[in-house]
């Protein structure tokens, strides 16, 4: 077996410049996209933007990850997964650099689309890759990749003030990462690739993988957790001002706490996904997330507020990063193919559904749209029970056909594509 076709081994998981490189990516694109909220203010400052323009940055984000999704898979069989995490990584820089010198909104929110769909090609390919990569690690690097993303965004919103107050101001800011992406993601991914083989089959322990017909649904498993995850990483300070009647600053404080409580519970979660099945965690998480939505509805208090922001912390963390290892476990055979799905629906979700909660919210009151949030986790709760249910054993009936192809030239049926 030639170095280039050995996989890492586990205890070499955090040296192999691949990994790292993948770490590094999306570690530099969540600093623009987890930051692009508190960047904007400081935007507008320097080019007057209306809130539409403002919107506009948001929607290419989504937008640039919804041509990703819709073109990942297509892409990994005509490039390969390795060419696609180079171009993730290459689409990344050439928005980060776009939002450093844009001298017009409309400029900088054309660099969003280039981020969107940078980040989500590396996120498809790069989770896949991870495991095979990885093997019995492979989930729990899945989630290590999602801790890393948050480490970037938290560090990016707290490094703004400072770097917006500066001489270099906010372009300072986009500057960083596009600084990162360009002299180092980019070589890490480009010698990355050159020295593993990146289209390996995944591994998973023995006894997972559910019936064909049962792993089409878990897709719709990741896409109603996205709804969940993003219903209170959207929603959560605007409910505790508009319904729970609490000040903005009272607000702030406590998402500042769920964000705290997202990282905690990803590198919490990174651990657990390499000991627990990921239906577990993913269902335990669905749990927590309905909980927290109870609790939401009776806040009354400041501290209340804080535990209810960390809970939905908590329960937000594992959601992605657990319904992709869930995706990989369910099938396989065709990872890279239910994983791009499922990003897609995703997409689609995070563009329609926090409009549809806006619109839902000034019909019937943001109190009652928000109880969705927590209907959306027990239904997904019930798809997945729908997937591993055990399915009943029915008796065989032998069947005689008569055929004219002698047994030994008899070609076997391939497996019914999905």
């Amino acid at each position: 077996m030639s170095r280039r076709d050995a996989a890492p081994r586990p205890g070499n998981a955090y040296r192999d410049l691949l990994t790292l490189g993948l770490f590094a990516s999306i570690f530099s694109a969540a600093m623009i996209q987890g930051g692009l909220g508190a960047l904007l203010p400081y935007m507008g400052e320097d080019m007057p933007m209306t809130y539409t323009l403002e919107s506009l940055h948001i929607t290419g984000l989504a937008a640039g990850g919804l041509v990703a999704s819709a073109l990942a898979e297509p892409a990994r069989r005509r490039l390969g997964r390795g060419r696609v995490l180079v171009l993730g990584a290459s689409s990344c820089a050439v928005g980060s650099v776009l939002l450093a010198v844009a001298p017009t909104p409309l400029l900088s929110a054309e660099a969003m689309l280039f981020i969107g769909f940078g980040l989500t090609s590396t996120l498809i390919a790069g989770q896949v890759l991870l495991a095979a990569l990885h093997g019995a690690r492979g989930a729990r690097m899945i989630g290590e990749l999602n801790v890393s993303y948050s480490v970037g965004a938290l560090l990016a919103t707290a490094a703004l003030p400072v770097l917006a107050a500066s001489a270099l101001g906010w372009r300072g800011f986009a500057g960083i990462p596009a600084l990162l992406l360009v002299l180092l993601v980019l070589p890490l991914v480009v010698v990355g690739v050159r020295r593993t083989a990146t289209d390996g089959a995944v591994a998973v322990p023995a006894g997972t993988g559910h019936a064909a017909g049962r792993a089409r649904l878990a897709p719709a498993v990741m896409l109603l957790c996205v709804v969940v995850e993003w219903g209170f990483l959207f929603w959560l300070a605007t409910h505790l001002t508009t319904v729970a009647g609490l000040s903005t600053a009272d607000a702030s404080r406590a998402t500042a706490a769920m964000w705290v409580a997202v990282l905690v519970g990803r590198v919490a979660g990174s651990r657990l996904l390499g000991m627990l099945r990921p239906g577990l965690l993913l269902g335990g998480s669905l749990g927590l997330a309905v909980v927290a939505t109870v609790a939401l509805t009776v806040v009354t208090t400041p501290g209340a507020a804080l535990v209810t922001g960390v809970a939905a912390g908590l329960a937000a963390a594992n959601l992605y990063a657990a319904s992709v290892a869930y995706l990989i476990e369910a099938d396989p055979v065709r990872a890279d193919a239910a994983v791009a799905r499922g990003s897609l629906l995703s997409a689609v979700a995070l563009v329609v559904a926090p409009l549809g909660m806006g619109v839902l919210a000034d019909v019937i009151g943001l109190r009652t749209a928000f109880a969705g949030v927590g209907a959306v986790g027990i239904v997904a709760s019930a798809v997945m029970l729908a997937i591993t249910w055990p399915a009943p054993r029915r008796p065989v009936r032998p069947v005689t056909v008569a055929s004219t192809v002698p047994a030994a030239q008899a070609a076997p049926v391939p497996p019914e594509e999905s």
